[in-house]
């Protein structure tokens, strides 16, 4: 079964859109040093993962190269070069007079096609027989399942009769540059790909796994449990200096009613929150100190909605659809991840806390799934107090100054704070306004 996501969650977690600063999820995992490289990490994030074995089977191989102290010399002008020269439509013959015949229109008037076999060519190979000896290198007893069934498509093709002419060659010359080009786009076609995609693999596990490295990432622990996820540290990837903060769900506590002023931080938490949940399921290391969790079958935000103006929807209509949506597939899937962030904005206070409080109240009652919902009645807070599975966090201000300032730090309880009119004053729209 696949992990569920819609547009809506992979537009407001940045995951490929990118943000106003011009980043997304992808570009800080985009590390790859070839193109395939940095495809097989986009195809990872595209494609989330209910498997835990195979969650695990890349979490480790991920880990294993990264750790390595050694690793292949992956030059991408080459790999770009080699990709040209395999898609060229003059495909050779296996005629030894049609061999004979181009390599020596090739020696007395080199064309470009020429010019391509005989540059691609010798790059190939090095590669071929690089990818041979690195594989070789490993430690049998010690490298991940993944990395072994690598091993053994390499082995495999490498021999197979033009990888053995290839291996046998001692000397480089223009005649066995013809001669490999009649196996590498000819009967060898297929075996070349199986390289070329095992390197480009190779390359997206290794570069992620030094990036976990380097920027302190972790790797998540998946739990036998129904519902669980535990983050200490959790951060967001996009903040410079992060203050970082814990989490904690389970079946005990499985929906967080958060509160907070403006600009204290509840919206950049939820993402944080959101796009751990996602790379956890991906397979990829997350920005946080560590992580538990259970495998989930979909995770589902609200964080920036705005009106549908095509349709004629007003704000309050659109999150009224979002939220049902969003409720049926509570129903369908059951074991989900959801994110409400200022849930029921778009609508005047009354109306606001009663759909609050049937919305939350029901989630609450739930057997099943995780919830954060942010909001800016605070009033709901009470309504929420006798549920036993509701756990109350707030951001909190420090106002003693007069001032706000914003420690960014997750507490325990309901914050009453409002800024909104001390924002509107200093931004100088109240002086404008009575200067009329």
């Amino acid at each position: 079964m696949e992990f569920k996501i819609d547009e809506q969650t992979l537009n407001d977690l940045e995951l490929f859109n990118q943000a106003l600063d011009g980043k997304s999820i992808f570009s800080c995992f985009n590390t790859a040093c070839s193109d395939g490289g940095k495809a097989c990490i986009r195809k990872m994030l595209e494609s989330p993962l209910t498997d835990v074995n195979k969650i695990r089977e890349r979490a480790e191989a991920i880990r294993y190269l990264g750790q390595l102290p050694f690793f292949l010399d992956i030059r991408r002008e080459e790999l770009s070069f080699i990709e040209v020269y395999l898609q060229q439509e003059d495909v050779p013959q296996r005629s030894m007079y049609h061999l004979t015949s181009r390599a020596v229109k090739g020696w007395l008037k080199p064309d470009n096609d020429c010019y391509l076999r005989q540059r691609a060519v010798p790059y190939l190979g090095r590669l071929i027989r690089e990818l041979g000896t690195f594989m070789d290198e490993l430690s049998a007893g010690k490298v991940p399942e993944m990395i072994r069934d690598m091993q053994q498509g390499v082995k495999e093709t490498l021999a197979r009769e033009g990888m053995q002419y290839l291996m046998s060659q001692k000397k480089d010359s223009f005649w066995t540059r013809e001669s490999l080009d009649l196996y590498f786009r000819g009967r060898e076609l297929d075996g070349v790909r199986v390289i070329l995609d095992t390197l480009y693999m190779l390359d997206s596990l290794r570069s992620l796994g030094t990036m976990a490295k380097d920027e302190g990432l972790t790797f998540p622990i998946f739990t036998g449990s129904e519902r669980r996820v535990r983050i200490e540290g959790l951060y967001h990837l996009f903040l410079e200096n992060p203050v970082k903060n814990d989490v904690l769900f389970d079946d005990q506590q499985h929906l967080c009613f958060l509160t907070g002023p403006n600009m204290a931080g509840k919206s950049t938490c939820m993402k944080a929150f959101g796009v751990a949940v996602y790379l956890a399921h991906c397979g990829l290391p997350v920005p946080a100190a560590r992580m538990e969790l259970s495998v989930f079958k979909g995770l589902f935000t609200t964080i920036n909605l705005s009106d549908n103006l095509s349709l004629g929807y007003s704000h309050y209509y659109n999150e009224v659809a979002r939220v049902k949506y969003i409720v049926e597939q509570v129903r369908d899937l059951q074991n989900v991840v959801v994110v409400f962030d200022e849930l029921f904005r778009g609508t005047n206070v009354k109306d606001a806390y009663d759909a609050s409080c049937a919305v939350i109240g029901g989630l609450a009652r739930l057997k099943y799934g995780v919830f954060m919902i942010s909001t800016h009645i605070v009033e709901v807070a009470e309504f929420l107090k006798p549920f036993p599975s509701v756990c109350f966090r707030f951001f909190e201000i420090d106002m003693t100054t007069g001032e706000p300032r914003y420690t960014y730090c997750l507490r325990e309880g309901v914050s009453d704070e409002r800024i909104g009119m001390y924002i509107l004053k200093k931004a100088g729209v109240v002086d404008l306004i009575e200067a009329l």
